[in-house]
């Protein structure tokens, strides 16, 4: 056992330099007024083979190591300073005599009156300590590149964010200020979007229509909702728009367009235009050109549309009177129509050529027994009428008993049929037709005049087709359709010649012959459209009556021809060949320049 001098030399050397050799440490003492340290207990191996073999356990440390000395220098604050104090150099490392290095932290404290400097050799754990250590920077380097790259993508996601909300902003804007009804739909066929416009024109707020499929948020119809749904299905070049009628407080027609949406195939972008202005104004058209079962637009006819209309508000009997072939039956049942009695019958019954018995019988119905062959109660056109209207054609030509029997039916309510005593209420409106001129007849005396009071409450006066010539085209048109559809017949059209011809007929038989020479055309017709020599023979070689006031439409022509053959029409006249093409003067001089058209 070597002994050590020195007042730190502990009872327990021993003890003392095992736990330094535990430490793997080496103590010093600052000697007073000296830069030399005095070496306490035992060093370790690694001392000697840092300082050389030498047994001096005195010794100036700052020749051992210059950042030694450098620490050293510094230690002095702490020796001067608080007892108890200590102030570690930090590791560092420096090459030892093996040609290795070394690694050690050096520590300055102060104990009572004694100034030590303590040498740790920090070996491998401090190694696996500083690869760790260094494994952790690098790991929080890379995290450190790492959050910066997310804070960048971040940065500029939301960029792109900000500048695809300002483009939303901006197309909704633009949506809305062009008043754009759309829809958009997700894959399930739910609404996810709704302009302002479209939910005006479904009357529906955005919180009744997001998120809902749209089937249940349209209130459409069923065949219009099949139609929608017939659409989407449909290959996006193969659709086309349907119009369909909105229901509600507020019905409406509009015009859907479906496409598909280009970020997503399962998507789809509905646009829907209000066409109620439209629908509307074609409806009104539309009953313009045609009432009912009756065609035509011309002035007259206009005004008995709206006579008939006057005429259905009120329940009193009626007096149609026009020429055989008119179309009477065709008003008779337009009133029926129009007034509160249309859910119930309309009966019609031709009152000419009848004998007294037969029509009474027919009108009134008879008991079993009446009369010769009346072999059942049979029910006459009265009771079947109940409730509805009753169709008297040709009431000029009935009987004069039948004539008593139906003005008392007219004035109070009630019949009796033949063979019986007892009459029976009945609630008929009746609306008689002739072709004579009642008056006259009255004045000959084959008509009652009381008769005539009664039935001649109401009077709508039909007028002939030669009166209302306009109307051919319309009526021609119209029964070449019906007539094409009856006997599966592909005619498009009537040739302008044609319908000149029609046009210059007298028309003694009025719709009805029109109708007939119709038919005899399609049969006839061998091509697409209708040519003269299709016509009868006796509209063919019947003379032209003359008439200048009537414009010749010529459907299937363009522009220049139109206003050709009205120049020709019109024999060079311009002001007539405007007004048969129905446009200003001013108007038709202008298209003459723009179709490079010589008037003269």
């Amino acid at each position: 056992m070597t002994s050590w001098p020195g007042n730190l030399a502990p009872h327990n050397e021993s003890l003392f330099n095992a736990v330094l050799s535990t430490l793997d440490m080496v103590v010093f003492e600052c000697e007073e007024d000296s830069s030399e340290f005095r070496l306490q207990g035992l060093p370790p191996e690694w001392w000697r083979a840092w300082v050389g073999p030498a047994d001096c356990t005195v010794l100036d440390l700052g020749r051992c190591s210059p950042f030694l000395q450098e620490y050293l220098t510094g230690a002095h604050l702490v020796w001067a300073g608080t007892p108890g104090a200590t102030e570690k150099s930090g590791p560092w490392t420096e090459p030892d005599r093996q040609g290795g290095t070394m690694t050690r932290e050096a520590t300055a404290l102060v104990i009572g009156s004694k100034k030590l400097v303590l040498i740790e050799r920090l070996g491998s754990g401090f190694k696996e300590m500083g690869t760790i250590v260094q494994r952790a920077r690098e790991r929080m380097l890379a995290e450190e590149r790492t959050a910066k790259a997310y804070r960048k993508t971040e940065t500029h996601l939301i960029s792109k964010l900000e500048v695809s909300e300002r483009t939303k902003d901006d197309a909704l804007a633009l949506l809305q200020h062009l008043g754009l009804a759309a829809l958009v739909l997700d894959e399930r066929g739910h609404i996810t979007f709704a302009s302002d416009r479209g939910l005006e024109i479904l009357g529906m707020t955005a919180e009744a229509v997001i998120g809902r499929e749209w089937e249940q948020a349209l209130p459409l119809p069923k065949h219009d909702r099949m139609a929608i749904r017939e659409l989407i299905n449909t290959a996006s070049d193969r659709r086309k728009a349907c119009v369909v009628g909105i229901e509600g407080p507020r019905p409406s027609w509009v015009e859907i367009e479906v496409h598909g949406d280009p970020r997503h195939p399962g998507r789809h972008i509905v646009i829907v235009h209000d066409r109620t202005e439209l629908h509307t104004l074609r409806r009104v058209l539309n009953e313009q050109a045609s009432f009912h079962d009756l065609v035509g637009k011309s002035p007259a006819m206009l005004r008995t549309y709206q006579l008939v209309r006057d005429v259905a508000q009120v329940d009193s009997t009626v007096l149609i009177e026009g020429e055989t072939g008119t179309g009477k039956e065709l008003i008779a049942r337009a009133i029926h129509s129009c007034s509160s009695r249309k859910h119930k019958p309309f009966i019609a019954a031709n009152c000419a050529g009848l004998t007294d018995s037969i029509l009474t019988s027919q009108l009134f119905g008879h008991k079993r027994g009446a009369f010769t062959g009346a072999v059942n109660d049979q029910q006459g056109l009265f009771e079947a009428a109940e409730g509805g209207t009753l169709f008297l054609d040709e009431i000029g030509d009935i009987p004069s008993q039948v004539q008593t029997a139906l003005l008392r039916v007219l004035q109070e309510k009630e019949i009796t049929r033949l063979g019986e005593a007892k009459p029976r209420k009945v609630d008929v409106r009746v609306v008689a037709a002739t072709h004579h001129n009642l008056s006259e007849d009255v004045v000959r005396g084959s008509f009652r005049a009381d008769l005539l009071y009664r039935i001649r409450i109401a009077r709508v006066q039909l007028p002939p087709l030669r009166e209302r010539r306009e109307d051919i085209p319309l009526l021609a048109q119209s029964f070449l359709g019906q007539i094409c559809t009856a006997t599966g017949k592909t005619i498009e059209r009537l040739n302008p010649d044609t319908l000149r011809l029609l046009m210059s007929h007298a028309w003694p038989g009025n719709v009805r012959e029109l109708k007939s020479a119709i038919e005899f055309a399609v049969i006839s017709c061998k091509a697409k459209e209708v040519l003269p020599i299709d016509l009868p023979p006796e509209i063919i070689r019947a003379p032209a009556v003359p008439s200048s006031s009537v414009w010749i439409p010529l459907p299937n022509r363009d522009e220049k021809s139109r206003f050709l053959a009205a120049l020709s029409d019109a024999k060079g006249n311009r002001t007539e060949a405007a007004r048969r093409l129905g446009v200003s003067r001013a108007t038709f001089y202008r298209r003459l320049v723009e179709l490079d058209i010589d008037p003269r």
